[in-house]
């Protein structure tokens, strides 16, 4: 982790990857086929943001990897249990050793805390059903499919016990409220976390969807669902006018969602400002 020269100023997490994309690799994707090089980007980026906390997405690695993989397609396809292809993936053994020689490499690189950043739920059900069976019909989801999903996820993230990583965050999208999803369905992965003293977090993309609370655990995009007060999710519009950044008692942390197009000069002009905003 970064070292911070005084204990009042703000401390950042960012979730960057699509800057990352865009500034460090012309448009192309991650390296996530190459640890090494993976590593390296996420290196160059902790470098350029100065973040104390840098969250790295699980779909990225999940879907290159399938496009890698598509020999795998067959075993996941064929059920009418829209849970299937997902468990099968997930439970894949070539899969789980490349993610752990992936976010080994990163964590081991990196000058910043590492989080692993899981999709939402329902998405990464939709997406794995329909890769193995592009001709599906996909009924609605339901509250049992969030919890046993979070089941398959605790299992493959639990072999990231020695990889370094900080914590994990859990994706609650739109559908996932629409099926229903509550705190105690990622009681699987808040286990997983707690077990191995990591930390844990909620990311909720729309702040505006009500109906989901996160308790005690940070929800990354919208704090009033928290009941944490030590964290201050920024807006996007902070990377054009800081204003919209109110300032930070000593020793919390800003979070923010940093989009592809933003000039790096402009990242750290903001940064910097943000640094002193407490």
């Amino acid at each position: 982790m970064s070292e911070i020269t005084n204990e009042t100023t703000p401390k950042l997490w960012l979730n960057a990857h699509a800057f990352a994309e865009h500034v460090l690799c012309a448009g192309r994707n991650l390296a996530w086929d190459n640890e090494i090089e993976f590593a390296a980007q996420y290196k160059r980026l902790a470098g350029i943001v100065q973040a104390e906390r840098l969250s790295v997405p699980l779909m990225g690695f999940l879907d290159n990897w399938l496009l890698r993989n598509s020999h795998v397609l067959p075993s996941m396809a064929g059920k009418k249990r829209v849970r299937f292809a997902v468990k099968r993936l997930l439970t894949n053994d070539s899969l789980r050793e490349e993610l752990v020689q992936l976010v080994s490499a990163c964590c081991a690189m990196v000058d910043a805390e590492v989080m692993l950043e899981i999709p939402s739920n329902t998405a990464l059900i939709s997406w794995a059903h329909l890769r193995a069976n592009p001709d599906a019909h996909l009924d609605p989801l339901n509250d049992v499919d969030i919890d046993s999903t979070s089941v398959y996820l605790a299992d493959t993230v639990r072999q990231l016990k020695h990889a370094g990583i900080a914590g994990i965050v859990a994706t609650v999208a739109e559908q996932d409220i629409a099926a229903g999803a509550l705190l105690e369905h990622y009681q699987p992965l808040i286990n997983v976390a707690e077990n191995y003293r990591w930390l844990f977090a909620f990311r909720k993309p729309i702040a505006a969807l009500n109906g989901f609370k996160a308790g005690k655990w940070y929800c990354l995009g919208d704090d009033s669902a928290s009941e944490a007060k030590d964290l201050q999710s920024l807006p996007a519009d902070v990377w054009r006018d800081l204003a919209s950044a109110t300032a930070t008692h000593g020793g919390m942390w800003y979070y923010a969602e940093l989009p592809a197009f933003v000039e790096p000069e402009a990242v750290r002009s903001t940064i910097a400002k943000l640094k002193q905003h407490s």
